[in-house]
C-alpha cells in the first residue's frame, strides 16, 4: 500500500493561518495547543510566568501595584506561578469574574476584576468557575472586592493566537475587547500564549483591539 500523499499548500495554510475566519483559525490552534506535552506546557508556563514578573519590576511603578491575572482553563498557558510572586511580593492580585445578564447590561461590561488574597483562591467561585456568570449577590464583595480598572498596572490576557503586529484571537465572548479600553493610560497589557499560537495572520474586526506586549514560550 502507498503511503498517504500530505497535502503540503493546506498544511502549511493551517499552520500559518492564511486564509482562516476565526472559526476555523480558532479551532486550528487550539488543537495545536492541545497537542503540546504536558510538561513542556508546565515547562513554558514557568518562562513566562519569570518574564512576566522581569517585565513588571522594570515597569518602574511604585507602591503598591494591582496586577489581574485569569485561571488557565484547558491547555491554556497558566500564570498562576506569576500570582503567586505577585502576591509573595505584595502586590494586589485580581481575577475575571463573569457578569450576571442584568449586571453585565446595567455596566456595559461582561466582566469585572475581583482582588484575591493570597491563599484565599480556593475559595473564589469565579476562579472555580471562570466561564460562569455571577450576580454580584453571589460573590462577597468584602471578601473578593471589586478592583476598578482604573487601579490596574497590568492585565495578563489569555489568548487563542497572535501574530506579529500584536493582532490577538480570543474565544470570541468579546469581554476583553469591551473591559481593555477602560484601562489607564499606564496600565501594561500583556498577552501570554505559547510559541506554538503564534500564526502569520490573525483576521481582526473593527472592535478587536491589539496588543502592545505578547510574551510567549
Amino acid at each position: 500500500m502507498k503511503p498517504a500523499k500530505i497535502n503540503l499548500s493546506l498544511f502549511g495554510r493551517f499552520r500559518r493561518g492564511v486564509g482562516m475566519d476565526k472559526a476555523e483559525l480558532r479551532r486550528t490552534v487550539i488543537a495545536r495547543r492541545d497537542a503540546i506535552d504536558l510538561d513542556v506546557r508546565a515547562a513554558k508556563s514557568a518562562v513566562v510566568c519569570a518574564r512576566l514578573v522581569e517585565l513588571m519590576k522594570s515597569s518602574g511603578t511604585a507602591g503598591q501595584r494591582t496586577v489581574a491575572v485569569y485561571a488557565a482553563m484547558g491547555s491554556e498557558v497558566d500564570p498562576a506561578a506569576f500570582a503567586a510572586a505577585a502576591a509573595a511580593r505584595g502586590w494586589r492580585v485580581a481575577y475575571p469574574c463573569m457578569l450576571s445578564a442584568s449586571d453585565a447590561a446595567a455596566c456595559g461590561q461582561r466582566m469585572c476584576m475581583r482582588a484575591v488574597s493570597a491563599g484565599d483562591a480556593s475559595e473564589a467561585p469565579f476562579i472555580a468557575h471562570p466561564t460562569r456568570a455571577f450576580a454580584a449577590t453571589d460573590v462577597d464583595s468584602d471578601h473578593f472586592p471589586i478592583v476598578p480598572a482604573a487601579e490596574l498596572d497590568m492585565v495578563v490576557v489569555p489568548l487563542v493566537a497572535f501574530d506579529r503586529t500584536g493582532a490577538r484571537l480570543g474565544y470570541g465572548g468579546g469581554c476583553y475587547d469591551r473591559y481593555l479600553p477602560t484601562l489607564s493610560a499606564t496600565c501594561q497589557v500583556v498577552g501570554i500564549a505559547f510559541d506554538e499560537q503564534r500564526v502569520d495572520h490573525v483576521p481582526t474586526d473593527a472592535h478587536d483591539l491589539p496588543l502592545s506586549h505578547i510574551v510567549s514560550a
